[in-house]
């Protein structure tokens, strides 16, 4: 019985594990839930937080004073001075180093290295979605390939011979038009083959990138035009809150707060020191207490090294974020500039290359029908067609990358809310 109850909970469990992936191969995979799958188990993601784990826990540490020490020592002096003889406890000393200027100064570092380390994770958070777009439109496009080919292979002719009998309308094909068909057909064969190759390739990147299952699914959504882009002006305005130059901004305040912070550590923390000695005073044994406090004599090292040092780090933070500005603004121009080009050559090929096509395509049809034609202007007709159709869905898929390099350059995010991209 009670393996009958185990059996039951364990299907019980593996149906719930698998239940996931069958809604995810049941229904299409879009943009943004392929996005957030892959940041889910992306183990870039997982070093991002692991990175300001570490910070937070050096912020916590620049916050706290060092732990005082206490000193007991015990010989035989007393022993000695009144010949009682023995040993005793003679002194106990407690000493707290006094942090004055130090620790506010180590904590705004801690604190700007924290800050950076958390904008670093948002810039990186962003590249892995890029990463997960570009894999994505990979699939879109070998999808939409393979149906090109497909819907291609399923127009052409049959075979006329066979079918001579049964439609008026075929005419009759000299030897060399029913070669050139048969011909046409191996073609769009090889081309659904090479389609179907690319697709899985395609797929099993993506499958990889989303931690699926290699037998799961993965239907997309097709692919489609992106909308038109904010205004260049308006979009470089906002560059200062980019999470790159974030990051740089807050690494560059960090090492200027290291100048300060290493200037307070040039000497070790003055200390104050609280004693209880035991002495032989007037023949007598008596407790004396004291204060004290000790500090040290730059005498033979002032310790300027980690000044120096500091100093030349903050000097090359700021050259870190002069370039990082200005890489962000060539991507951003860049990207912007590439959108755009490619919206309007998408629009160009579909008004003056696709349509004109189409209709030049199912003229040849017709035409081929009555005879009006002969098989070579029927090919010539179908391929240029086809490589409109796939010159189209290549711009399609340049363009969607295009609008991811810009949300890139921009730092938006295409899942976050605008409060979390603050």
């Amino acid at each position: 019985m009670v393996s009958d109850c185990n059996s039951v909970w364990r299907a019980l469990v593996l149906a719930a594990l698998s239940l996931p992936w069958s809604l995810a191969a049941a229904a299409e995979w879009t943009l943004e839930a392929a996005i957030r799958r892959g940041l889910e188990v992306a183990p870039e993601a997982r070093a991002a937080e692991a990175d300001v784990a570490v910070r937070a826990g050096e912020l916590k540490q620049a916050g706290t004073w060092p732990n005082p020490t206490v000193e007991a020592r015990a010989d035989n002096r007393l022993g000695l001075e009144d010949r009682r003889g023995g040993t005793d406890l003679t002194q106990l000393v407690f000493s707290q180093p006094l942090p004055l200027r130090r620790l506010e100064r180590e904590r705004r570092v801690a604190e700007g290295r924290l800050a950076s380390s958390e904008e670093s994770r948002r810039f990186r958070l962003l590249q892995i979605e890029r990463e997960t777009a570009e894999a994505f439109f990979e699939v879109q496009l070998a999808q939409a390939k393979l149906n090109l080919a497909r819907q291609r292979q399923s127009e052409v002719y049959p075979d006329t011979v066979s079918e001579r009998g049964r439609d008026r309308l075929v005419r009759y094909l000299a030897p060399f038009d029913r070669a050139r068909l048969t011909l046409l057909r191996e073609e769009t064969n090889q081309a659904v083959a090479i389609a179907e190759r690319e697709q899985a390739q395609a797929l099993a990147a993506l499958r990889t990138r989303l931690a699926l299952p290699p037998e799961s699914s993965a239907e997309v959504a097709p692919l489609t035009l992106p909308s038109a882009p904010t205004g260049l002006e308006a979009l470089t305005q906002a560059l200062e809150s980019h999470p790159a130059v974030a990051a740089a901004r807050r690494a560059h305040e960090a090492a200027t707060a290291q100048i300060a912070a290493a200037q307070s550590q040039r000497l070790a923390d003055p200390a104050l020191n609280l004693f209880h000695e035991r002495d032989v005073l007037n023949d007598a044994r008596r407790n004396v207490i004291g204060v004290g406090i000790s500090v040290q004599i730059p005498l033979w090292s002032a310790n300027t090294g980690p000044v120096d040092r500091a100093r030349a780090e903050a000097t090359r933070a700021q050259a870190e974020l002069d370039a990082q500005r200005r890489d962000v603004l060539v991507r951003l121009q860049r990207s912007y500039v590439e959108l755009t080009r490619l919206r309007e050559q998408t629009g160009r090929v579909q008004e003056n290359l696709i349509e004109p096509a189409r209709k030049l395509h199912e003229l040849a049809r017709r035409s081929f029908n009555t005879g009006e034609v002969n098989v070579l202007a029927l090919v010539d007709a179908a391929n240029t067609y086809y490589d409109a159709q796939a010159r189209y869905l290549e711009l399609l898929r340049q363009a969607q990358i295009a609008d991811a390099e810009l949300r890139l350059a921009t730092g938006r995010s295409l899942i976050a809310s605008p409060e979390e991209q603050r």
